[in-house]
């Protein structure tokens, strides 16, 4: 098969390709989340072979390594001077390996990790290009002490309009209160989120909502812990539903064996805790299931979007069963991505004091505040109390700005402090005539003593 890019995926490359003309050595490249990245990059590294370099395309994870040979298999691009590997294979034999010209790092974000940096650290002339759909460490941080230029390709949305990537609804249907979930270091306590999350009436109502939302669509649950994973594949196969747990200490062939047993449909729902989440293809997974609560907007993008790769009249359901869309917005918002700034949270009010994001009562969808009434069930929307509080507090401050606005323009370099009848009057006259605000507030004290 003739490996053909589209529009953006050429967008991309040409971009990388400039950056590396200007004078850049590692620039991380981003695109989302089932954008092509591995088939883009192909493309990269083929040409790079080409011009008689030296290729290192390396993966982090067994399932992403049988992914890209298949990649390049699928497109008949021949491996003669490029050579693909798991990182920490190649870290620990860097010298069985020919030295390279060009180094690609598939999902880049991982790049400040020892293994990642020791292969960085052995081979300092040579260029490098990380991949990823999320340009931060798992804990939000940067990674300007990795990369030195930032690409960025089409957005999520721009992908979704273009049928590239399948549209999606959202349901937040919470199943117990997380409310008192601890921290453990970046992110939140995972033990105790799987304690939380794995009571017999919560395995119940995700069943529910599944069935509810779901019913017979593939689906991936993303769990807390292993236990929680074994626990969750558990209760969905007593609901009589085909489940499977797996997780890191699942042996290479048993993990490749369930994931063929997925693709081809065999398994409903696919439980795993930390393993299926970076760069797994799985256009036949229509549903995500989130089950770990987190801090870190990078795993939240990964894991949510995990069902989104496209197929024929497909719609993605995405059941957030622990709120991660309060801390993290939608999957296709808008982001802000630099190599020197941490990620920020979401923030929960928009400037006007309306949720960013509201979900529905009624039926859980959640969706961006905008429409009047719920775009699944119809439900009429209603502002929450927090909202009420919010606009009555700009309210507030618009008012009391107007005031402090009218008072300057009515005090004037010769207007007497006697002459100022209001606090905001005098605090003009204090900011025009050099004194302290205390001293405003010291006069009107006084003149309400004697009034």
């Amino acid at each position: 098969m003739i490996l053909t890019l589209r529009d953006y995926q050429s967008d991309i490359l040409a971009a990388t390709q400039q950056s590396f003309r200007t004078g850049h050595k590692r620039p991380l490249v981003v695109l989302p989340c089932g954008a092509g990245k591995t088939a883009c990059f192909a493309s990269m590294a083929q040409s790079s072979q080409d011009k008689g370099n030296t290729v290192w395309f390396l993966v982090h994870r067994r399932e992403l390594l049988d992914q890209t040979i298949d990649t390049f298999d699928r497109f008949d691009i021949e491996r003669r001077s490029i050579h693909i590997g798991m990182v920490g294979t190649v870290a620990n034999n860097i010298a069985r390996f020919p030295k390279p010209d060009f180094i690609i790092f598939d999902e880049g974000h991982h790049a400040s990790a020892a293994t990642w940096q020791k292969i960085i650290a052995a081979f300092p002339d040579a260029y490098i290009t990380g991949l990823t759909a999320t340009p931060c460490r798992l804990d939000g941080n940067p990674l300007n002490a990795v990369y030195d230029d930032l690409i960025v390709g089409a957005s999520t949305r721009e992908l979704i309009d273009q049928g590239y990537l399948a549209p999606y609804r959202y349901f937040a249907p919470a199943v117990t209160d997380l409310s008192a979930l601890k921290r453990h270091g970046s992110d939140y306590d995972t033990t105790q989120a799987a304690e939380l999350l794995s009571e017999r009436a919560v395995f119940g109502d995700v069943i529910r909502h599944y069935r509810e939302h779901a019913d017979g669509l593939q689906a991936i649950a993303y769990c807390s812990t292993v236990k929680h994973s074994e626990d969750t594949a558990a209760a969905f196969r007593e609901a009589g539903i085909e489940a499977v747990s797996f997780d890191g200490t699942t042996s290479p062939t048993e993990r490749s064996d369930i994931i063929r047993r997925f693709r081809q449909g065999d398994i409903r729902i696919l439980c795993n805790c930390e393993l299926v989440g970076e760069g797994f293809d799985v256009p036949d997974c229509h549903c995500c299931i989130l089950l770990r609560p987190t801090l870190s907007t990078g795993l939240f993008i990964q894991q949510s979007m995990r069902c989104m790769r496209p197929r024929p009249g497909k719609t993605a359901i995405i059941l957030d069963h622990v709120n991660n869309y309060q801390r993290h917005g939608l999957p296709d918002d808008p982001r802000e991505w630099s190599l020197t700034d941490a990620v920020k949270p979401k923030p929960q009010y928009r400037e006007d004091g309306i949720l960013s994001v509201r979900q529905c009562p009624i039926c859980y969808f959640t969706f961006k505040s905008g429409p009047p009434a719920c775009p699944n069930c119809g439900a009429p929307v209603s502002k929450t109390r927090q909202e009420i509080k919010n606009l009555r507090d700009i309210r507030l401050a618009e008012i009391k700005q107007r005031r402090i606005e009218t008072a300057r323009e009515k005090v004037t370099d010769s207007t007497e402090l006697d002459e100022c009848r209001t606090l905001a009057e005098i605090q003009a006259w204090c900011k025009r005539n050099g004194k302290k605000p205390g001293y405003g507030w010291y006069v009107w004290s006084n003149r309400r003593k004697k009034a």
